[in-house]
């Protein structure tokens, strides 16, 4: 009976390894995206308040694509997580940020973006914003986006490498 233990569990070793050898890694190489942008971000300041309300920032992120989760034909769904400077004075001018994106073509090149998501750095609470896209080539792509948080709204200019 001792024996059959150490049998039992290197058998279910090895068929767990030949299982997943045959499906794959879980995470895609091919799925993921980097990419950064530069922002106008525009800050809601009570009408008494001092100080410039515009600034330029910068932004960096990630992506992975959610093949398996395509809403319909046409329509891509990934998720993107990122650091963004509003580029407002004081230590604490930004944050990190996680979105769901949905995206699809339009016609040729040109493509559209929608996302919703959550910012939790220095405007923390929902975000949402939407866009359009151009691909420059098979893996780079130009985004401009509008998004809105809880105090800040950005203007966005973004380049995506798709690896």
């Amino acid at each position: 009976m001792n024996k059959l233990i150490p049998v039992a569990l290197l058998s279910s070793v090895f068929s767990m390894s030949a299982m997943a050898a045959e499906s794959g890694p879980l995470l895609k190489k091919s799925d993921f995206s980097i990419g950064a942008g530069i922002a106008q971000n525009s800050i809601d300041l009570p009408p008494a308040a001092s100080g410039d309300d515009d600034e330029i920032g910068f932004q960096f992120f990630a992506a992975y694509d959610l093949n398996k989760v395509n809403l319909m034909d046409g329509v891509n769904t990934s998720v993107e997580f990122g650091y963004m400077d509003y580029g407002f004075d004081g230590g604490n001018s930004g944050g990190i940020w996680v979105t769901g994106v949905v995206d699809g073509a339009i016609q040729g090149n040109f493509g559209w973006l929608g996302r919703l998501g959550f910012d939790l750095g220095d405007d923390d609470g929902p975000m949402f914003g939407a866009g359009v896209s151009y691909k420059l080539n098979s893996k780079t792509e130009l985004r401009g986006e509008y998004v809105i948080r809880d105090n800040i709204d950005s203007l966005q200019v973004n380049l995506a490498y798709h690896l």
